[in-house]
């Protein structure tokens, strides 16, 4: 799969009036893309606002039909996209399954697949960044490839082996013909044969069942060891992949809930620290993580705990959230969420810190489609920092909207500042589907302010429009166009804005 991006971004000057045009663009483009279905025909009351909400498709309740409808089987179905590998049982195929052959000792019965696949990423764009001094505008094409490799045993245990040869997982190190910029122009290769995941999971009870032929021992644990991605509180306490150890166990019995699950990992190697250049000696992270399905709501508490015995220094890390759908409100869908870094021996901006992000999620889908209309606040008390995260991975606001969000693709990071240091903000925005959802529009505006006078930052407020579509072309391709425009105020009054 592969998706062609452009991303654009202009000067102010001495007035806001090109701001328009940018508004004016996603208006065009959102004239262009939607096509307006009255309610009428559908049986529906029709409404003055009919032509323009919700943007994308019309959904109706379907009335279950009163006539046989045939099962459809093979040559009823649209065909299954093959992977570029499969030797053994296809990829979610049909028929027959290879029986397999039971291992000596532990008594597992194994059916070996081998499956092949990745995900190719090519992009023309454009960015121009006159909020630094040495801003000019980059116009290059780049490339990422993401192989992955999976030897699946059984359904529970497999091994999966990860490259990126296109990249070195950092923002400037990606294959790449630069046009014009404040580098070098021309072709650059960042080709490598680096193993960016290479990993073993299962469950013991599988993996080892004759150690319990009767299935009354607790051995329903899962396991996972090797190079792996990491992501909790949906990236904002953690976002890296890391060398690691880790055990979960699932449906603990506990009054009140329907699921009790708790996990524990213990990291020794290749945690980024924030800071791209700074990672400590070898820091051993520590993690309790557990999740509670309760009658309204899901519970989640992370705990961490770094152990960097190099001059960065350790850190305890808290995250909490709870997610829940209100039926009161119209089925909102709301999260809240708290995460807290807490230096343990010195500070260190921009690796560790002290600092609080509160962060909320709210969005729900207008009635009569299957659009998003979403609106997600935050404010950050002093430094919040990370446990981890990759480098080209954006900051913890990354989550929150595409407009703090990293493209993950070459050399210029997000269109809105994803870090945070005393600073609160938002992300509205919209996203509507059509074409049975092979293509959707996001359109967002996106803004944080700092409100401590002593940060040394650049960036007092920041503001920002734009969009994001993307078009499904058959089973294995997608295009994408997005653009935005940001205005930055910056604390020196003689700045200008950008």
């Amino acid at each position: 799969m592969g998706d062609f991006k452009v991303n654009l971004s202009k000067q102010l000057g001495n007035g806001f009036h090109r701001a328009y045009r940018s508004v004016l663009m996603v208006l065009v483009l959102m004239a262009v893309v939607v096509c307006p279905v009255s309610a009428e025909g559908m049986g529906e009351e029709s409404h003055w606002y009919d032509p323009v909400w919700p943007l994308g498709e019309k959904v109706t309740v379907v009335v279950p039909s009163e006539t046989y409808i045939p099962f459809k089987s093979i040559g009823g179905i649209p065909g299954r996209p093959a992977l570029a590998i499969e030797i053994g049982d296809p990829f979610l195929g049909t028929g027959n399954l290879y029986g397999g052959f039971e291992v000596p000792l532990i008594g597992a019965v194994w059916q070996p697949r081998f499956w092949a696949y990745g995900i190719y990423r090519t992009a023309v764009q454009t960015f121009d960044n006159d909020a630094i001094p040495t801003g000019t505008r980059e116009t290059e094409w780049a490339n990422r490839l993401d192989a992955y490799f999976n030897l699946q045993l059984t359904g529970t245990e497999k091994v999966v082996l990860g490259i990126r040869p296109l990249d070195q997982n950092k923002l400037t190190d990606f294959t790449r013909y630069t046009f014009s910029g404040s580098g070098d122009n021309g072709f650059k290769d960042a080709f490598n044969i680096d193993v960016e995941t290479l990993y073993f999971e299962g469950d013991l009870g599988s993996l080892f069942p004759n150690l319990d032929p009767q299935g009354v021992l607790p051995l329903d644990l899962g396991f996972t060891v090797g190079r792996q991605p990491i992501t909790f509180q949906e990236g904002i306490l953690i976002n890296d992949t890391v060398d690691a150890v880790g055990f979960v166990r699932n449906n603990i019995p506990f009054w009140g809930t329907s699921n009790l699950r708790i996990s524990a990992m213990w990291s020794w190697n290749r945690l980024h620290r924030n800071d791209a250049g700074v990672s400590g000696e070898d820091p051993q992270l520590y993690g309790i993580f557990t999740a509670i399905d309760a009658h309204t709501s899901t519970f989640n508490l992370d705990l961490i705990y770094v152990d960097d015995e190099s001059d960065v220094g350790d850190g305890f890390y808290i995250g909490a959230s709870a997610i829940q759908r209100i039926k009161a409100l119209g089925g909102l869908s709301t999260a809240f969420r708290v995460n807290a870094s807490i230096p343990v021996e010195q500070d260190l901006p921009g690796v560790i810190d002290n600092g609080v992000l509160i962060s909320g999620e709210f969005s729900f889908p207008p009635v009569g489609s299957d659009d998003i209309a979403y609106f997600n606040p935050f404010v950050s008390i002093g430094n919040f920092t990370q446990a981890g995260c990759e480098p080209i991975l954006g900051g913890p606001l990354a989550s929150l909207g595409i407009l703090f969000a990293s493209a993950n693709l070459s050399n210029y990071f997000s269109e809105i500042n994803g870090f945070t240091d005393d600073v609160t903000g938002f992300a509205l925005g919209y996203q509507a589907f059509w074409d049975h959802k092979k293509r959707n529009l996001i359109v967002e505006i996106s803004g944080r302010h700092e409100y401590d006078d002593d940060n040394s930052g650049t960036a007092r407020n920041s503001l920002g429009i734009g969009y994001q579509l993307q078009q499904a072309l058959g089973q294995y391709f997608q295009v994408q166009l997005e653009s935005f425009y940001t205005s930055m105020k910056t604390k020196d009054p003689v700045s200008e804005d950008v």
